[in-house]
């Protein structure tokens, strides 16, 4: 009904919305439309394969009558219906209406130039009507549009039936509920199911219609598809070569048309000096005249030339193109409506004129001898004595400029003056040809057009146009068909079960079991009945779904499927957690029932762990610089870091950015285990080392302009601490967020040692705690350069050094193994390897031993240098500062000639290269290479 209280324009628009919508609904009118588009769309090619020129009016009127249909149509859908107006089918409506401009035989005529002039206009007007046809499959998108409002139309009526005896179930359990004499009522009244629809469609859990997710994808998915194929059909014949007027050879046409003319030229030369005609223009001779010898035997070979190739071209079964209409012109006599010059030039062209040929005229029973040859490899056919008369006549028909004769026989009946070409022939149905080796004056003197009837390939063009048009309906209304289809199964389908099924865990937490159970049941009768159906059918057909089931099996399964179990897994998982209290089970939580929030109170565990501290040196000049690249540049760190502690049984417990805490886990293990273990962890330290120097990841970063303009020799480097200790193994945090971490004074102690390698000017530091655990082997290859008091600690410790030079390290930018990318046969491979670590054949000295890498950086440590060094601290350790200075000065890595001199001991620039020596020497030389007084053999490390 109409609102109340609406002004007179209001209800002007009202008024005009609702007619338009009821246009729009009426099945007339869509039945209207939908005849239209089919004639739209194939119309114009009937009317070229199987109507005459003279039916061409009625085709006009048909098509202004589509015109103001679809006019119609755009103006009622834009008032009737919502996002139509400027949306994406308007738009293409719009264009479709439009085009239909073109198949106006008379718009058609002027667009592609439709006329008697020679090879260009022509060539125009095919390319016009080419054009012109492919622009018509825009029309395809209307039956897509008409396709899809019959399907909304069909879908709302099942919707309102569907509702309807829906609510008729309702209405009856109501009358069966109050009835009072236990009768039911046989009928209920529809018009009472009618205004209850809207509490009906409150208690009707059934789907109510297509979603509007599925609506968008459905017009998406069309969009894209008609998009693709308008895109195909315009831009695919831009890439032909005859779309631009290039062609690669010149037919026989443009040849004979321009060897006739060459003769012609021949005959009657036709440049002339300024202000004069050429001699045949000046006037024709006496019929009783004779030509001179020369001028009569020009003559004969071009009327041989001209009439040779009539006989070859207007009749042949292996020509689809006919020769149908021959023509001179001159623009030097008068324009196309002077009749004298039209007369003038129709006594030039004809033939057999003894003033023209003197003895060389042929008789007429003669012309299928000389003209025709019996031996051409593409027979003729024989001239019609009608046509042969007419060639021996004036010519008389004026097709505009020029004048000329039909050579097609059968057309007598036309007035002699008349022109066929426009009479018989469509422009599409016709090709010019006019001489192309002439001058701008030549042409303008004497001009010469052969008119081709292409009736042969216009039909069958316009036939195969049909097909095509027919094709392109099925393929398009079947990809649809497809897409939709598919986007149901795959997409819409499983959509709408997930929706349902959250909605039955949120409504009923103890539903969800009964889920999986449907599900699994499910399942298992579709795989029963598959398995009776193979039953019944032969070996070759279970042999074949056999092979269909495994393949399908191979592959994997959609998102979509994987999504829908998922959600049932982690109902039927939320169901077994809640029970049958519910919600009280999170109220009483899983550990603790007495409370709601997590406890985060549980004591921790204490066990004996291995602690390794490692940070990325220069970390915050690398965040200054690389911005929002440091994350790759940390994963990187923190993939070889993680990696390398894995293979060696340890865990990386905590990323603090710069740094990582990293834990081997003592308690439980034999003894014999644990000096493995401790091995094992020295050995990760060294292997991430290596690997941190030798990756080409890495090593990118030493070219970094903003890196290197703060550290010119920058590459990445990390240090590391390694203790051994107890530790309290718990969960760390709140409600909001919880960590599995480790708390302990060994963890600082730790921290600290990693610190100390920036002093020392070394990459691994370990205490005298973690070489105790470890094997001889091993601690025999650890350096002991100190014995400090670190900030916080108890008791003293003597640092020990691994002692590493990475200077000597190249970067592998490719491995001679074969790279692994599947992640899971990756950690099939290193459990293998890890396993095969814990036992008797596996030794850490044998793998550090062997590692090339390791090899290397431990080669500028001799034996003597070591030696030395270890002489040295011992007396730095029992006081003697000056014997061990004068030690410590030895210890190069090359010989050196000034030790024991003064301004060896002075100058610092002579000291030896290795960090620990000049560490201890500077502490010494700061008290003046005298111990402390009651010196302990151990120091403060403050820094």
């Amino acid at each position: 009904r109409m609102p109340p209280n609406l002004t007179r324009k209001e209800k002007f628009m009202y008024e005009l919305r609702t007619s338009s919508k009821e246009l729009c609904d009426s099945w007339r009118f869509g039945v209207l439309t939908t005849i239209l588009t089919c004639y739209a769309l194939f119309g114009d090619d009937f009317r070229l394969a199987a109507t005459h020129k003279d039916y061409d009016i009625h085709f006009n009127l048909m098509t202004i009558s589509c015109i103001l249909v679809f006019t119609i149509e755009i103006g009622a859908m834009t008032f009737g219906r919502e996002d139509y107006w400027l949306g994406f089918f308007c738009i293409l409506d719009a264009v479709c209406t439009v085009t239909l401009i073109g198949d106006l035989t008379w718009v058609g005529n002027e667009l592609y130039f439709c006329s008697s002039q020679p090879g260009e206009s022509s060539t125009a007007g095919n390319a016009g009507a080419s054009a012109g046809r492919i622009v018509r499959i825009l029309r395809l998108v209307r039956l897509v549009k008409l396709y899809k409002n019959y399907m909304a139309a069909v879908e709302q009526r099942a919707l309102e039936a569907e509702r309807i005896a829906a609510l008729l179930q309702v209405r009856a359990k109501q009358i069966a509920m109050y009835s009072t004499d236990g009768e039911e009522e046989a009928s209920v009244d529809q018009s009472f199911a009618i205004q209850r629809l809207s509490q009906a469609e409150a208690s009707d859990p059934r789907p109510q219609g297509e979603t509007r997710v599925g609506k968008k994808l459905s017009d998406m998915t069309t969009r894209r598809v008609i998009v693709l194929v308008l895109v195909m059909l315009f831009f695919m014949p831009q890439f032909a070569p005859e779309t631009h007027g290039f062609k690669e050879v010149r037919d026989s046409a443009w040849l004979g048309v321009d060897m006739t003319y060459e003769r012609l030229r021949s005959w009657c030369p036709v440049t002339a000096s300024e202000g004069s005609l050429p001699w045949c223009l000046s006037g024709l001779p006496n019929s009783n005249s004779r030509p001179s010898e020369e001028r009569a035997k020009a003559r004969w070979w071009y009327e041989y030339y001209l009439t040779e190739f009539i006989y070859s071209h207007h009749q042949s079964s292996d020509f689809a193109w006919k020769l149908f209409w021959i023509g001179l012109a001159s623009e030097s006599l008068g324009s196309d409506t002077d009749q004298d010059a039209a007369r003038y030039m129709g006594e030039l062209g004809q033939l057999g004129q003894p003033r023209f040929l003197g003895s060389y005229v042929v008789p007429d029973s003669e012309w299928d001898t000389v003209f025709m040859k019996q031996g051409w490899s593409q027979p003729a056919v024989p001239l019609a004595e009608a046509v042969k008369e007419k060639m021996r006549l004036p010519w008389m028909e004026q097709c505009q400029l020029f004048t000329g004769l039909s050579v097609v026989d059968g057309l007598d009946d036309r007035p002699a003056t008349d022109c066929t070409v426009d009479m018989e022939l469509r422009c599409s149905e016709r090709y010019t040809y006019s001489e192309t080796v002439n001058t701008v004056d030549e042409s303008r003197n004497l001009r010469l057009l052969f008119v081709f009837d292409t009736r042969g390939t216009t039909s069958l063009e316009a036939g195969l146009n049909i097909v095509q048009t027919i094709f392109i309906c099925f393929a398009v209304g079947l990809g649809s068909m497809f897409f939709n289809n598919d986007a149901n199964e795959l997409l819409l389908d499983p959509i709408k079960r997930m929706i349902a099924k959250m909605e039955t865990i949120k409504d009923s937490p103890l539903e969800a079991m009964r889920l999986g159970d449907r599900e699994f049941r499910r399942e298992e009768t579709a795989n029963n009945r598959h398995v009776e159906v193979l039953s019944s059918k032969s070996t070759f057909r279970r042999l074949l779904a056999c092979f269909q089931t495994t393949a399908k099996k191979q592959k994997e399964p959609m998102e979509t499927i994987i999504l829908e179990k998922t959600i049932i897994k982690l109902g039927s998982l939320l169901a077994l957690g809640f029970g049958e209290a519910g919600s009280e089970v999170i109220a009483q939580n899983i550990e603790c029932g007495s409370s709601i929030d997590t406890n985060t109170l549980a004591p921790g565990q204490k066990v004996n762990v291995i602690i390794g501290f490692c940070n990325i040196r220069r970390f915050m000049d690398c965040v200054l610089v690389l911005k929002g690249q440091i994350m790759p540049f940390v994963n990187t760190v923190a993939e070889i870091v993680h990696g390398c502690v894995d293979d060696y049984h340890g865990a990386a417990n905590k990323n603090l950015g710069d740094s990582f805490l990293l834990i081997w886990r003592l308690s439980g293990l034999s003894l014999e285990k644990q000096e493995k273990l401790a091995d094992m962890s020295v050995m990760s330290l060294v292997r991430i080392v290596a690997a941190v120097n030798t990756s080409s990841a890495l090593a990118e970063y030493r070219s970094h302009p903003g890196l290197l303009q703060r550290d010119s020799e920058f590459k990445v480097q990390l240090g590391f601490g390694l203790h051994q200790g107890w530790a309290i193994e718990g969960a760390i945090g709140s409600d909001y967020k919880l960590d599995a971490s480790y708390l302990s004074p060994n963890v600082s102690m730790t921290e600290r040692l990693e610190a100390a390698t920036r002093e020392f000017g070394v990459l691994i530091l370990i205490s005298h705690v973690m070489i105790n655990i470890c094997s001889q082997v091993m601690a025999a290859r650890c350096r002991l350069i100190d014995h400090v008091m670190l900030r916080g600690a108890l008791q003293p410790l003597r640092i020990y050094v691994m002692d590493l030079d990475t200077s000597y390290l190249s970067v592998q930018y490719r491995s001679n193994d074969r790279v692994i990318r599947n992640r899971f046969k990756v950690r099939q491979i290193r459990e293998v390897r890890k396993a095969e670590q814990w036992t008797s054949d596996y030794q850490v000295r044998e793998d550090f031993e062997s590692d090339e890498d390791i090899t290397v950086m431990r080669q500028p440590f001799s034996p003597e240098f070591l030696q030395r060094f270890a002489t040295a601290y011992r007396n730095y350790e029992a006081g003697q500062w000056r014997v061990a200075r004068d030690l410590l000065l030895t210890c190069n890595f090359a010989a050196f000639d000034g030790v024991g001199s003064s301004k060896a001991i002075a100058s610092q620039d002579a000291w030896p290269e290795d960090g620990p020596t000049t560490t201890l020497l500077r502490y010494m030389q700061d008290l003046n290479f005298k111990p402390p007084e009651k010196w302990p053999g151990f120091r403060e490390l403050t820094k």
